[in-house]
C-alpha cells in the first residue's frame, strides 16, 4: 500500500510539471538589444524549449550584468508571467530572472535555447568592433550588417539588421580637414570601400576614411558609407558585411587666395576667400591697394574686386583677411601679394594757355572734387554687370590708360585715368555692360559733358568730352545702349572719347574689364 502511495505521489509531481504550462496561449520575445519583437506559437518547437528552461532552472547569484539579454512574456488567457532571458555565449550558459530572483537554466534546457531560431541574435557578438576615431575619441555610428555566425553547434547562421555601437554613438559628426579621423577595426576587413554622396549623388569613393574627408571640397553635409567585407575562410568562426553611416558636417578652414595673375598698378586684384561658413563676414586689409568704401563679393561672395593703385610701388605686400572682425571667434588669414613694375608710356600734349589754364582751375577741380567723384563713392550691393564689357564706340586709341603725360612740356600731376578714342563727332557712345547712371551733367570745365555708370559692387564707368548726352541720372542702361555722343567738349584739342573705369574713385585699365577678368 505505501508503494502505491508513493507511485501516485510521483506521477501527480511530473503530471504538474508537465502541464504548468498546458494554459500558455503564446510566447513573445523581445530582443533588448535591438527591440525587435517576435511572436513565438504556443505549439512551436522554440516555444516547446522555453517551456522546458523554464521548469529547469536553479536560483543563482552570478554577475550577469554583461550578458546579452531577451524578455519573455508567456501569456495565458487571464494573466501572463515576464523573465528576463540572458545568455552567456562563452560559457553557454543561460539564465532567467523573474522579479528579484535570478536562476540558472541546467545544461541541456540552456544548450537548446543557444539552438531556437528566435534567440540568433545573441551570435552577432561575434561580429568585429567597428568605430569612427575622431582625433582620438570613439564613435559609433549607426552599422548595418550582414553577418554569418558559428552557432554552438559549428553551423553557421545569418543575422541582418542594424547594429548599435558600444562607444558614443554619433550619426551626424563635425569634421574639418585639419581633424584626425579613420575607421578602425577589431579586424582588419579583406574588402573595404568609403562612398561620399552629397545631396543623393555619388561625389567620391576611396579606401581610406581620411583620404575621402580630405577630398572634399566645400562646406556642407555628406552621407559617408564606409563597407567593409571579411571573407569566408575555412578557419573562420564568422564572416559577413558591415556598412557604418554617418553625415559628415564639413567644415574646411577658410583660404584666402589671389586669383589674378599679374597684378601691376592700375589692375584689378581678384581675391578669393574661400570655405566661408554662411555667417561669416570679411574685411579685407592691404596698404597695396585703397579700400575706402565697401568692397562686395560676389560669385557666391567668395570673390572680391580689389583695385590696385597706380601709384603703388612694385614689391611684396601683406594682404590680410579678418575674418569675424571684433568677434570672440575673429581669425585672419594672410597671403604675400606681389606687385610687378610695369612702364608706362609718355605723352607731350600741346594746348593754348588759355585752355591750360582752365583745366587747372580751382573751379574746374572743384567741380570734378564736388560733383564728379562722389557719384562713384556708393554703388549697389549686387552685380549688375552680365559678362565681358565691350568697347563704349569704336575709334582710334590716342592716348594709353595711365600714360604720364606733359603739358606744354609740363608734367601733369596725375597719369591718364583711361582710355582716349578718337571718332568723328556725333559718333553714338554705349553702354559697356548693364548698369545705373548716377550722374549726368553738361557743361563741366575740365571733363566736359559727363556720364558716369554704376555697374555694382564697387564698378564704376565714365564719360568725358560728349557732345549730347542722351541719359539722365537714375536711368537703367543695357549693354550696347545708346547713351550719348562723340564730342569735344571740356578739356579737349579733339573730338574723341575719355572712357575711364573705376572701382569706386581708383582707376583701373579698362582693358581688364574686356578679357573675362570679371565676367
Amino acid at each position: 500500500m505505501k508503494r502505491i502511495l508513493i507511485i501516485l505521489l510521483l506521477s501527480l509531481i511530473l503530471l504538474i510539471g508537465c502541464t504548468a504550462f498546458s494554459d500558455v496561449t503564446e510566447i513573445e520575445a523581445v530582443n533588448l538589444q535591438n527591440g525587435v519583437n517576435i511572436v513565438i506559437p504556443k505549439d512551436s518547437n522554440d516555444a516547446d524549449i522555453i517551456q522546458d528552461a523554464v521548469n529547469k532552472k536553479d536560483k543563482t547569484d552570478e554577475d550577469i550584468s554583461s550578458l546579452l539579454n531577451y524578455e519573455i512574456t508567456l501569456k495565458k488567457d487571464n494573466s501572463q508571467d515576464v523573465y528576463k532571458l540572458y545568455f552567456d555565449l562563452d560559457n553557454q550558459a543561460a539564465y532567467l530572472a523573474q522579479d528579484k530572483t535570478l536562476y540558472k537554466v541546467k545544461d541541456n534546457a540552456a544548450k537548446k535555447l543557444f539552438l531556437c531560431d528566435v534567440f540568433s541574435y545573441i551570435y552577432i557578438s561575434t561580429i568585429y568592433d567597428s568605430y569612427i576615431e575622431l582625433n582620438g575619441n570613439k564613435l559609433s555610428p549607426d552599422i548595418e550588417y550582414n553577418w554569418n555566425s558559428k552557432n554552438i553547434e559549428g553551423y553557421f547562421v545569418n543575422n541582418a539588421g542594424i547594429l548599435t555601437g558600444k562607444y558614443e554613438k554619433n550619426d551626424k559628426i563635425p569634421v574639418s580637414q585639419s581633424d584626425s579621423i579613420d575607421i578602425k577595426h577589431e579586424k582588419q576587413p579583406d574588402n573595404q570601400i568609403i562612398r561620399v554622396y552629397s545631396e543623393g549623388s555619388l561625389l567620391s569613393t576611396g579606401k581610406e576614411l581620411h583620404e575621402v574627408i580630405n577630398n572634399i571640397k566645400s562646406d556642407g553635409e555628406y552621407l559617408v558609407e564606409c563597407e567593409s567585407q571579411w571573407h569566408f575562410k575555412q578557419d573562420t568562426g564568422s564572416y559577413g558585411r558591415k556598412t557604418l553611416k554617418f553625415t559628415a558636417l564639413v567644415d574646411i578652414p577658410a583660404e584666402i587666395n589671389i586669383i589674378t595673375k599679374e597684378n601691376y598698378p592700375g589692375n584689378i586684384l581678384l581675391i578669393s576667400i574661400e570655405n566661408l561658413n554662411a555667417d561669416e563676414t570679411v574685411k579685407l586689409k592691404t596698404d597695396a591697394v585703397k579700400i575706402d568704401n565697401d568692397i562686395y563679393a560676389y560669385k557666391d561672395k567668395n570673390y572680391y574686386i580689389i583695385p590696385i593703385d597706380l601709384y603703388t610701388q612694385p614689391g611684396n605686400y601683406d594682404v590680410t583677411a579678418v575674418v569675424n572682425e571684433g568677434g570672440e571667434d575673429e581669425y585672419t588669414l594672410e597671403k604675400t601679394l606681389n606687385v610687378s613694375n610695369r612702364s608706362f608710356k609718355t605723352q607731350y600734349l600741346t594746348v593754348s594757355e588759355e585752355m591750360n589754364e582752365t583745366n587747372n582751375d580751382n573751379t574746374a577741380i572743384y567741380e570734378f572734387v564736388q560733383l564728379v567723384k562722389p557719384a562713384r563713392t556708393e554703388s549697389a550691393k549686387e552685380k549688375l554687370w552680365e559678362g565681358t564689357f565691350i568697347m563704349p564706340v569704336e575709334g582710334e586709341l590716342t592716348t594709353d590708360f595711365a600714360e604720364i603725360r606733359y603739358v606744354n612740356n609740363e608734367i601733369s600731376s596725375s597719369r591718364h585715368s583711361g582710355l582716349d578714342l578718337a571718332a568723328p563727332k556725333g559718333t553714338p557712345v554705349m553702354a559697356p555692360n548693364n548698369g545705373r547712371v548716377t550722374f549726368s551733367m553738361e557743361g563741366l570745365l575740365s571733363p566736359g559733358n559727363t556720364i558716369v555708370i554704376d555697374h555694382g559692387m564697387g564698378l564704376f564707368t565714365s564719360y568725358y568730352h560728349l557732345n549730347t548726352i542722351d541719359v539722365k541720372k537714375g536711368d537703367e542702361v543695357k549693354k550696347g545702349d545708346v547713351i550719348g555722343t562723340v564730342g569735344t567738349t571740356g578739356f579737349s584739342t579733339g573730338p574723341h572719347l575719355h572712357y575711364a573705369v573705376s572701382i569706386y574713385n581708383t582707376y583701373v585699365n579698362p582693358y581688364q574689364t574686356l578679357s573675362g577678368i570679371i565676367d
